[in-house]
């Protein structure tokens, strides 16, 4: 467990601090190198990951705070009351799936969903989109509610997701859309976590890991909201699609390998 625990660190240290920068949490990224790992269960993963994403969520956002970032904080709040209850309604599906499905089949599911999700984030990063310009609270917390419960059943913090819808409804640049994208993640994997711990208690999972874990998120989460308020809007907006598309790819390999434990 302890070379796990190390591998895990690394891994979460890595990926992390490089998400951060484009207001990733980093969760698109995790669960399917953790489903590449392969030590733990779909349940397993989705209570590391989430660990891991909450604390670079809460790190990530104390820096650029204390940065000077502007944050307005009533749709801070909207998004932050939509979330939470995404957070929980996509963890009660998950439950429900994860009892009627097995461990593979969920993994292929959530696998092609993110690959169809991270294609549509692909089409829209580019000069020149269509924004709406959205500007009611009650849109933030609408936006909040159904980019959490997606997020919560692909067992992922939904970064890019969130950033281009951001930019897509609010009209907002990419480095302000990774401020609000970082308060969406939290608060619907708090909500998960926390619905977790109720449905299956904290015998559960092993929870020294959280020893690597936890440390290495922090400091991904530092490093990450440091690098986002120094670098351009233009580089943020390079190492988004870069990310993005190397978990396309990750996924692609993931499903396959599923598909072929089950059909084996």
């Amino acid at each position: 467990m302890m070379l796990i625990g190390i591998l895990y660190f690394f891994i979460i240290l890595i990926v992390i601090s490089v998400s951060a920068i484009a207001g990733i949490s980093g969760g698109v990224v995790l669960r399917p190198l953790f489903d590449f790992v392969g030590y733990h269960d779909v349940t397993e993963i989705a209570f590391y990951m989430g660990t891991a994403v909450i604390t670079m969520a809460i790190s990530s956002t104390i820096k650029q705070i204390a940065m000077g970032t502007k944050i307005n904080y009533g749709k801070v709040f909207a998004l932050a009351l939509g979330s939470f209850l995404g957070g929980f309604l996509g963890q009660v599906i998950l439950s429900a799936m994860s009892y009627a499905l097995d461990d593979h089949v969920i993994q292929i599911i959530q696998g092609v969903l993110s690959i169809l999700s991270l294609v549509f984030v692909m089409l829209f990063t580019r000069e020149n989109i269509k924004t709406y310009e959205l500007r009611g609270i009650l849109w933030y917390a609408l936006t909040g509610l159904g980019l959490g419960t997606f997020a919560t059943i692909l067992a992922i913090g939904g970064g890019p997701i969130n950033v281009i819808v951001f930019v897509l409804l609010f009209g907002i640049t990419f480095k302000e859309s990774a401020v609000y994208s970082i308060t969406t993640i939290f608060f619907a994997q708090a909500a998960r976590l926390g619905t977790m711990m109720l449905d299956y208690g904290p015998a559960r999972f092993d929870l020294s890991l959280l020893l690597f874990i936890i440390p290495a998120a922090i400091l991904g989460g530092i490093i990450g909201g440091r690098l986002n308020i120094k670098f351009p809007e233009k580089k943020v907006k390079k190492i988004f699609k870069f990310i993005v598309v190397g978990t396309i790819l990750i996924n692609v390999w993931n499903v396959i390998d599923f598909t072929l434990s089950l059909l084996g």
